[in-house]
């Protein structure tokens, strides 16, 4: 933030109109997005789908940094545009390992540590940037139970035939447990955007993970194809997991944007 002319206090930027329009147009161009996936080619429809991930995800990164700049400094703020960031960079790698060695063995390459780091990004910026409001021990003990209950299930169905996916997996499952406990533990539900973006993405996630690992496992049926479509098995059909976390990042920054103009009298211009 700028300090204004003559004084001492900085000078406070609203968020720019066409930021909040254009992340209401992701939104929409994301669900829009999504039924395409009967319509376009599959691997056209994963390539457009991760060119769209990285662009949201980085646009997402830009308008953190303008609000740390201009309208609030915290480094919530921060934190958030690394998260975006990694998010960003992990996505490139991992497109890119798709082509090179296939989808078999993306899901096992390094592109996974900056997906889990979104979660750690998070978990650090609702800490430092919500007051603590503490939680009971049954209530954090039932929803380690409740998150972990899903990813042991699969361990238990899919045996040791791949322990380097299903431990991959119990780690993400472990992340997003810790993230949602830290929305309830900091308040931050209270912020609905904010929340529903979290929601949608760690709801993403878990269907991301089980994707390449249980539907690898056992592989179920196909849509049925006609005229206009070509049939899809469940683990294409989850291709949709790409514009879900589009539709997330997006929800994400509009309910940051909405907490800086509730808690730090920030006005949204437009």
């Amino acid at each position: 933030m700028e300090a204004a002319p003559g004084t001492g206090s900085p000078t406070i930027f609203p968020v720019p109109s066409w930021m909040i329009r254009t992340l209401w147009g992701i939104i929409a161009f994301s669900v829009i997005f999504a039924a395409l996936i009967f319509v376009i080619p599959l691997d056209t429809y994963r390539m457009a789908g991760n060119y769209f991930e990285i662009f949201v995800s980085v646009f997402c990164m830009a308008c953190c940094l303008y609000a740390y700049r201009y309208i609030s400094g915290q480094v919530l703020l921060l934190l958030a545009a690394f998260a975006f960031f990694s998010y960003a960079l992990s996505n490139a790698f991992w497109y890119f390992y798709t082509l090179a060695l296939g989808r078999a063995f993306v899901y096992t390459t390094i592109a996974e540590l900056g997906f889990l780091c979104f979660f750690l990004f998070f978990i650090a910026a609702f800490s430092i940037g919500f007051p603590d409001e503490g939680m009971r021990f049954s209530r954090a003990a039932g929803l380690l139970v409740l998150f972990l209950s899903i990813p042991l299930a699969i361990i238990w169905v899919g045996g040791d035939n791949q322990p380097v996916r299903l431990g991959l997996l119990l780690i993400r499952f472990f992340l997003i447990e810790q993230l949602v406990a830290i929305t309830i533990r900091y308040g931050v539900y209270r912020h609905t955007i904010l929340f529903a973006g979290i929601s949608l993405y760690c709801l993403s996630s878990m269907l991301y993970g089980i994707r390449e690992t249980l539907l690898t496992i056992y592989p179920v049926t196909h849509f049925p194809g006609n005229s206009l479509m070509a049939p899809l098995s469940l683990y294409d059909f989850m291709s949709v997991v790409g514009p879900m976390i589009i539709c997330s990042l997006a929800l994400i920054q509009l309910g940051l944007f909405a907490y800086l103009s509730e808690n730090r009298g920030t006005p949204q211009s437009g």
